[in-house]
């Protein structure tokens, strides 16, 4: 776990501070802004129960996960999908940087 969290925590506070300074900015208060952040944070939703439901299975079925496995995947999962709100703001602020 130690190598993921050298891995995440970085892109997961970058990605955390991209989210927060598009949702609070300027252009998360306007229509096209506000339709970017619902696309990301609609996209991003599968991301926590369908990762509980592998980690779930993987405990019930494969391997059984001690406490602090278990949280820290649970953790790995909410950076991944703040990640991905972030990654996709981003892409979607690239496509259409005049209206944004």
């Amino acid at each position: 776990m130690f190598i993921t969290g050298v891995l995440l925590v970085p892109l997961f506070l970058f990605f955390t501070f991209v989210l927060f300074t598009f949702a609070w900015g300027k252009a998360g208060k306007t229509e096209k802004g506000r339709r970017v952040l619902n696309q990301s944070l609609a996209n991003a939703a599968p991301i926590l129960p369908i990762g509980w439901l592998i980690i779930e299975s993987y405990h019930g079925f494969i391997h059984k996960l001690s406490y602090s496995e278990y949280r820290d995947s649970m953790w790995v999962l909410v950076m991944i999908s703040f990640i991905y709100i972030g990654i996709s703001i981003l892409s979607k602020k690239r496509k259409d940087p005049a209206g944004v």
